[in-house]
């Protein structure tokens, strides 16, 4: 957990996203002057264009160990890729590195959203120090290390930078007292606000691994983080009223963060201080931009086979990873002009296995599917799409899931009144999602701020100068600690019995210690242990979709457990009391217990990850 009341002359964020990452910071000095003076990196080239992030890619050679991260991870791949494409006819160099020996992998961050059944989650799914991902081609690697390896990419990229800063300081002639940065900077990382705490718990175990001390690291909720960085903007632009007094206190509004794996929805009320308040626990799904991709490779596969879409993945990895950015390039336009045609090149190869497995051309498959007016092949190597045609196969189910999730929300009478949408995030910016969503809510102010996928970045490093801008968060889920009470026969399950010091006694009974949608706050219990011999306490605390009655109900999942010693037994007159405090105020949860007797008092975080 980060220090508390400590002062840091620069906070640093890194945005850790699904399908491109990146990272800014700003010195105190300049937040004090102006909240937005912002600093992001804009070198990452692609081609000679400068990005403001850059894909979340990493690669690791046949050591497991680093080489590269965003588009050098993407070309030095596919530079292998190609090599052994073309000496595959030839002799074997065995001097030669083979693509299919490295460890290349991509978007890999929603595999800590898949690890969880929001639902419950089948112990076989759960985060663990020791879960592993899978690579382009197969191979597997640890998680931690993907992780903590392109975190760690991006801290030390910072860390040059602001090397650079103090050289500069140097040279201009200013006094500079600033050996290093390294005590001195207050580091962000944000995260998903839907995520368990499981996956919270696993990013910043692998931000330590990668260098960053857990006293100088804090977690920033995605939404929560925009919503800051629209408020300020808004605030900034004294020439427009409008905008001001959609921020006045007492005014709502909700935020839709709509990235590459996740939809992250949060609504908010600034109060009277300029805060924000939390109207609803956040909400959301994995229906972010990825799911755009997803569909038209699905179709593509459904169209030519497995097989063969394997084949050419595996076979000819360079083309393949040309069409993935060609995809991800093209789907961004796509919208703005309803006559263009889209078309992908480089796709012989994949052309002529289809027709080796099959006997017959892409060009008369299509035709059997009637899909000839809607995609075109040209020379056996080009796939031109109508636009229309790709807007209804990959864009129209993802969207419409947007859709769906906001009108249920704006069913809630605590949010029906909410006339404001903001809208960030790296997919936000496609024109078909922000057309749908102004068409589907025509009684709603539709607001998308400049550079809608930096909204969330820059509120971090606003978020890490000022935590205390988000005034009250609400609760997501139950929260509770197993306890035992007296058994009772015909209410108490058989399977929960137990007798201990000569009394039957019911095991494992949920006590509620904050309910879903409740404000998240400092929430103290006392609890008598079961027995007066034990010298130990072991408190479980549980997290659950509804409000169960035993810690093993369906829904209900062990968090983690704190250990508390406690005093000798006191007689059979008095009882030995443990005060149990969870503190939920942050965007992580913590745990506090004391001995009433002894003012013993124990605190750890929650430890979720298991071995």
């Amino acid at each position: 957990m980060a220090e508390k009341g400590k002062t840091y002359m620069v906070v640093a964020a890194i945005d850790f996203g699904t399908t491109y990452s990146g990272y800014a910071f700003s010195f105190l000095s300049d937040y004090r002057r102006d909240p937005l003076s912002v600093y992001t990196n804009t070198r990452w080239e692609n081609e000679g264009d400068g990005t403001f992030k850059t894909p979340t890619t990493i690669l690791f050679d046949e050591q497991e160990r680093f080489h590269s991260f965003g588009y050098d991870a993407e070309k030095k791949y596919a530079s292998l890729a190609s090599e052994n494409e073309e000496d595959e006819e030839g002799e074997d160099d065995l001097e030669k590195e083979n693509h299919q020996n490295w460890f290349y992998f991509r978007r890999f961050k929603m595999k800590l959203f898949k690890a969880i059944s929001q639902g419950g989650r089948p112990r076989g799914k759960r985060i663990t120090e020791d879960m592993q991902l899978t690579a382009q081609n197969g191979n597997k690697m640890s998680a931690i290390k993907v992780f903590s390896g392109a975190i760690r990419f991006l801290k030390d990229h910072l860390d040059k930078v602001l090397v650079k800063q103090l050289e500069s300081k140097e040279k201009s002639g200013k006094s500079v007292k600033q050996t290093s940065w390294a005590d001195d900077i207050r580091w962000v990382l944000t995260v998903p606000a839907i995520w368990s705490n499981e996956a919270k718990q696993f990013m910043r175990r692998a931000a330590e691994q990668a260098g960053i001390k857990g006293d100088q690291l804090i977690l920033a909720l995605e939404p929560e983080a925009a919503a800051i960085f629209c408020k300020q903007i808004a605030l900034s632009k004294q020439n427009d009223e409008s905008e001001i007094s959609a921020y006045q206190p007492g005014k709502k509004f909700m935020v839709v963060d709509c990235g590459g794996g996740t939809v992250d929805v949060t609504a908010h009320k600034v109060v009277e201080d300029g805060s924000l308040k939390e109207l609803h626990c956040a909400t959301g799904d994995a229906i972010g931009g990825t799911n755009v991709d997803r569909m038209f490779f699905d179709a593509l596969t459904q169209w030519l086979g497995a097989d063969v879409v394997n084949q050419f993945k595996r076979e000819n990895a360079a083309d393949w990873l040309d069409l993935e950015k060609n995809f991800e390039s093209k789907k961004r336009g796509i919208g703005r002009n309803e006559e263009e045609n889209v078309t992908f090149s480089n796709l012989g190869e994949l052309c002529q296995k289809y027709k080796s497995r099959s006997g017959n051309s892409v060009n008369s498959r299509f035709a059997d599917l009637n899909m000839q007016k809607s995609v075109k092949v040209f020379k056996e190597n080009k796939f031109r799409f109508e636009s229309s045609y790709l807007r209804e196969l990959a864009f129209d189910g993802p969207i419409n899931a947007v859709i769906n999730h906001l009108e249920r929300l704006f069913l809630n009478h605590t949010l029906s009144d909410i006339d404001t949408i903001l809208l960030v995030g790296g997919f936000s910016e496609c024109p078909i999602l922000q057309q749908k969503i102004k068409d589907s809510f025509p009684n709603k102010i539709v607001t998308i701020p400049p550079e809608p996928n930096l909204a969330v970045l820059k509120g971090a490093v606003i978020f890490g100068h000022s935590p205390k801008s988000i005034s009250q968060r609400l609760s997501p889920r139950y929260y509770g600690i197993a306890t035992n009470v007296p058994f009772e026969r015909g209410k108490h399950p058989e399977s929960n019995l137990m007798h201990i010091d000569g009394a039957d006694i019911c095991t494992d009974v949920f006590k509620c210690m904050i309910k879903k949608n409740a404000p998240l706050t400092r929430i103290q219990k006392t609890f008598t242990p079961s027995t007066e011999y034990s010298r130990y306490a072991n408190i479980e605390i549980y997290e659950s979709d509804s409000n169960v009655f035993f810690c093993n109900d369906s829904g209900c999942r062990m968090l983690g457990n704190i250990v508390v010693e406690i005093s000798e037994c006191l007689g059979k007159d008095r009882k030995r009391e443990i005060d149990v405090s969870l503190e939920f105020g942050s965007t992580e949860l913590y745990v506090v217990a004391q001995d009433r007797d002894t003012k013993n008092i124990q605190s750890a975080k929650f430890e979720c990850l298991k071995k």
